[in-house]
């Protein structure tokens, strides 16, 4: 359970110096001597934080200094201290950036954290991401690890040192507070502290995903996820001996795991999984602005639908034998249409043909035929289809669809279409239960507004939106293929500024009478910064800090070059329609959004 791409050795060494110096001891993390995690001083930091909340826009830590400043050097420090325990976990926030906060705020009381410290040392690495909700819910989340610490400093010194090392018991205790489950830093520590029981999942949907995935390996009822979660891990090093199993790398990680990052129903993050929508539909949309992955999500996503139905049907024992059939069924079973202003009825359903004597037939178009090939093997002897329908608003779609229209909602119903083959026989259509159709959609072509109503009600509409966490990704991952000799760690935090602006722009691009959300900015128009950067760099890059962004914040070479070469001239398509002077004074200004300075936590 501790397996990792790191060197986590430090970080799990933190976590227990924080059971015996702060749990079972008033002592410090940092200081030695100290007593900072005193029941008095966690009521104090309650009352100046979490009794105190400030719900304006300015960062996290601007806003921490304001409620906790003054509140004297104890309070500071143990601050301080919350947000290590709050950083040893994340591996998406890089260790310079870790540093930086817990040095500021330690600067409050003249303090700061020496390099050679333990939890410095900590910081350089990460047992697992927390994405993109564990920094926008910061708040929450320290609100929540002292209300834990005090529960825990109310229980007495018998209970704590049983509960202390005993998996169960601390559980109990954590999940006393109210809706723990929901806060990420409940999972991490939970693993921090009992690595060898509790997964290194961080997030309560990824735990219910992987307890439904690998729900027949769980006998009886279990109640409590994290005995089901310790259940499938003991069945499943039975069925794979001798590898180091983890349910973020293969062959786990694609039985269970679909990306959900910025994927939201009108607006608001899903509880529910894609693929669960979907295996209910049969049908969703994918739609956004241009650039938010939504071709990428819909072919994770039809991986997914076989993967799931493989595991369901071949038992997980057969499934991990059969991964090269599967492979190939995905290869085989998804269908990837791209459609255009010229694609039609005839194209998709059937259409009027010469035949070979001169005279004129009706023969199948796409989709027949894609259902004929699919039906060549019995339904219990196959595993699912699924048609991509790409860009479905470039074309008509209620004409395309003719006939399938009612079918998408009357499964395994046969009609006749109004027409004959050159033998006179009627042509059928029927779609089967096993055929999933996935369509994506680009806000600036169409609205949903201008689907009609029918068509509508007949799939399930998922919204795309820019994800932060996509980007910083996507760039990490080019960033590292690049081997420029400067390691991502000490850029990352220059990346995330660029994400923040990049909301920020969206922002205004959402909010404006001239835009909307339709024209927000995709995380892909920002991936060219990295080849920017590299430029910049040179071949010997020696620059320490200030990749993207000076000291005063404002934007680098780099990031000006993907303003005046990829967002400025799309914006300028977008507003296309207005008169010169409204169109410069509104570039202007979202110029100065995204290239004026930024914070970030």
């Amino acid at each position: 359970m501790r397996y990792s791409e790191n060197d986590t050795t430090k970080i799990y060494q933190a976590a227990d110096d924080f059971r015996e110096r702060c749990l079972l001891q008033d002592g410090s993390l940092i200081f030695d001597g100290a007593n900072v995690w005193r029941s008095d001083i966690l009521d104090r930091i309650h009352k100046a934080f979490v009794g105190n909340p400030d719900e304006g826009d300015r960062s996290f830590i601007e806003k921490f200094k304001d409620q906790i400043g003054t509140a004297g050097d104890e309070v500071i420090r143990l601050a301080a201290e919350l947000l290590c325990v709050y950083f040893l976990f994340p591996s998406n926030v890089g260790g310079t950036r870790k540093r930086q906060l817990v040095n500021e705020i330690l600067s409050w009381a003249g303090d700061n954290l020496p390099e050679n410290h333990l939890v410095s040392s900590a910081f350089s690495t990460g047992i697992g991401s927390g994405g993109q909700g564990y920094n926008t819910r910061r708040y929450a989340e320290v609100a929540f690890l002292i209300e834990f610490a005090r529960r825990w400093k109310s229980i007495s010194p018998d209970k704590q040192q049983a509960a202390a090392f005993d998996p169960w018991q601390f559980q109990a205790v954590i999940d006393d507070i109210e809706d723990a489950d929901s806060k990420q830093l409940r999972h991490m520590l939970l693993h921090l502290l009992f690595p060898d029981r509790f997964e290194r999942i961080a997030s309560r949907n990824h735990k219910r995903m992987v307890i439904s995935a690998f729900s027949q390996l769980v006998v009886g009822e279990i109640l409590n996820e994290e005995r089901q979660i310790l259940t499938i891990r003991s069945e499943l090093e039975k069925l794979l001996p001798n590898q180091e199993l983890d349910f973020y790398y293969p062959p786990l990680v694609e039985a269970w795991y679909e990306e959900g990052e910025g994927v939201s129903v009108e607006g608001a993050q899903i509880e529910d999984a894609p693929l669960e929508i979907i295996q209910h539909k049969k049908q969703i949309v994918l739609y956004g602005p241009p650039g938010t992955g939504k071709t990428y999500r819909a072919k994770r996503l039809a991986e997914r639908i076989i993967r799931s139905a493989a595991l369901e049907i071949m038992g997980p024992s057969e499934y991990f034998r059969s991964q090269s059939k599967i492979d190939e069924a995905i290869k085989d079973n998804v269908h990837r249409l791209q459609l255009h202003p010229a694609y039609s009825y005839e194209d998709f359903i059937r259409a009027l043909h010469i035949s070979n004597n001169g005279g004129t037939e009706y023969r199948t178009g796409y989709l027949p035929r894609l259902i004929e090939d699919i039906e060549r093997l019995p339904c219990d002897s196959r595993l699912p289809h699924v048609l991509i329908l790409d860009e479905m608003n470039r074309t008509d779609l209620s004409r395309m669809l003719g006939e399938c229209f009612s079918l998408l909602e009357d499964r395994n119903q046969t009609i006749e279409l109004p027409a004959r083959n050159g033998d006179g026989a009627a042509l059928n259509l029927r779609i089967p239960d096993d055929l999933f159709v996935i369509g994506t959609m680009n806000l600036i072509d169409q609205s949903i507004e201008q689907i009609d109503f029918a068509l509508r009600r007949r799939f399930l509409w998922l919204q795309c939106r820019f994800s932060s966490e996509a980007l910083v990704s996507i760039a990490k991952s080019k960033w590292n293929e690049l081997q420029l000799g400067v390691d991502w760690d000490r850029v990352e935090n220059d990346f995330r500024k660029l994400a923040m602006a990049t909301a920020n722009l969206n922002k205004e691009i959402h909010n404006s009478q001239l835009l909307g959300s339709q024209y927000e900015i995709g995380h892909t128009y920002l991936l060219d910064v990295v080849y920017f950067l590299r430029k910049f760099l040179g071949l010997r890059p020696t620059r320490k800090h200030n990749y993207l962004w000076n000291t005063k914040g404002e934007a680098l070479e780099p990031v000006s070059r993907v303003w005046n070469l990829s967002l400025r001239p799309l914006l300028e398509q977008y507003l296309a329609g207005l008169e010169d002077d409204a169109r410069n004074i509104e570039l202007e200004r979202l110029s100065s959004i995204f290239l004026k300075p930024t914070m970030i936590d």
